[in-house]
């Protein structure tokens, strides 16, 4: 009958199975696709998501210990290469590929998870220019991380001790690669934060591929970083290298010997920025001096005028001075009137009678009253002739008119 041969879907599910895994060429398999309907189980740390081209699909799982492994993070719509093993899930009688490894296509899978976790870091605002430290500018003690064997400590230390041994230095040993790099480096950074002398770290470590600066975008060190009280400067590879804690730390150098030169003065500059301060200091001091000295004497001509004997001696040579010229303009019109007396004085001394008498211009009187005319005295009458030394009395005896000419 055919109820004595029939299968349960359990037998034809593990029969399918062992078709399946008894097939060398599914037992090792390496698959191309994109990735779609992703789940990362969080509870489990199984991840399943199906993997598909332009025409088909087929369902993916990877389990936990698997996932541990991967440098990134799988999103939809990534094309991922998957190597595995083919077998049926017997449960829902499916096949599917259990995914052992995970590599996407074109770029590395290093580059992907670097920038997944960059673009993550940079949302939360860990690398804003806001959270970055001042450096200072004369650092007393450096604190300097790196690997004690490499040549980046030496190109450390003998920039420092070239352009400012006033520095002290304190130096935590690190691995700069490999699978305690990041813990190390953790620990240095919060061991010299517990120092309260430490005025800023130097982070540091040679050239190298992605694989060998990959301790240095952990995201906990990367943190760990943002997070320093103290500002750090990272010196990590060379020129075109680029790890997260560059993005993280206060300054980023492009080498081991820059962030060396970024951290402290040239001394030598700081002598010729000296001299001149002190040249100048001079200069100013010296004018300062001469300013004060002229106000000094300027106060000294100003009390001199305020001095009460000084006010005195002034006031009596103004009167000299005044009394000089009133006497000086005294003998000017004493000059001046006497030229003008004199003249006057001569002119009445022509004037005076007695002159005119002496000239023989004899005044005649008749009764006392002097007589200008002939016509004011007659025959017989009395007269007096006056002369400047006597008179004389006569009689008119006869009178003549006549006419005299002026």
């Amino acid at each position: 009958m055919v109820t004595d041969s029939a299968l349960t879907v359990t037998q034809l599910n593990t029969y399918v199975k062992m078709m399946f895994d008894a097939d060398n060429r599914l037992k090792r398999i390496c698959v191309v696709g994109e990735i779609s309907n992703f789940v990362n189980h969080y509870k489990t740390g199984h991840c399943y998501f199906s993997l598909k081209d332009e025409k088909s699909a087929i369902k993916a799982v990877m389990f936990a210990g698997s996932v541990q492994h991967l440098r990134f993070r799988p999103e939809n719509g990534m094309r991922v290469f998957i190597t595995g093993r083919v077998s049926v899930f017997e449960r829902d009688g499916v096949y599917q590929i259990y995914a052992e490894t995970m590599e996407p296509e074109g770029a590395g899978a290093l580059m992907i998870a670097f920038e997944q976790l960059k673009k993550k870091l940079t949302s939360e605002g860990l690398f804003d220019n806001s959270n970055k430290k001042a450096l200072p500018e004369f650092p007393q003690k450096i604190g300097v991380i790196t690997s004690p064997v490499g040549a980046a400590l030496q190109d450390i230390l003998n920039v420092l001790s070239r352009r400012y041994p006033l520095a002290e230095v304190v130096f935590y040993p690190v691995a700069v690669q490999g699978v305690n790099c990041s813990n190390e480096n953790i620990n240095a950074v919060n061991y010299l934060n517990k120092l309260d002398d430490v005025d800023v770290i130097i982070m540091g470590r040679g050239g190298g591929s992605i694989e060998d600066l990959w301790g240095y975008n952990d995201e906990q060190l990367v943190r760990t970083v943002a997070m320093s009280g103290i500002p750090i400067i990272s010196g990590i590879g060379h020129e075109t290298d680029f790890t997260l804690c560059d993005f993280a730390a206060d300054m980023r150098a492009p080498t081991p010997s820059a962030a060396a030169e970024i951290a402290v003065p040239d001394i030598e500059e700081l002598y010729q920025i000296t001299d001149n301060l002190i040249f100048r200091a001079d200069n100013a001091v010296d004018n300062y001096i001469k300013s004060e000295s002229d106000n000094v004497k300027h106060l000294e001509m100003q009390l001199s005028l305020l001095d009460p004997r000084k006010i005195i001696e002034n006031r009596k040579n103004e009167i000299h001075s005044i009394k000089n010229r009133i006497d000086i303009a005294t003998d000017l019109i004493f000059s001046k009137n006497d030229a003008k007396l004199r003249i006057l004085s001569e002119k009445v001394r022509l004037l005076n009678p007695l002159l005119l008498i002496e000239k023989g211009f004899i005044p005649v009187y008749s009764d006392k009253t002097r007589v200008a005319s002939v016509k004011q005295i007659k025959q017989g009458d009395n007269i007096t002739l006056n002369f400047y030394d006597g008179h004389v009395v006569c009689d008119v005896i006869d009178i003549k008119n006549a006419e005299i000419e002026l």
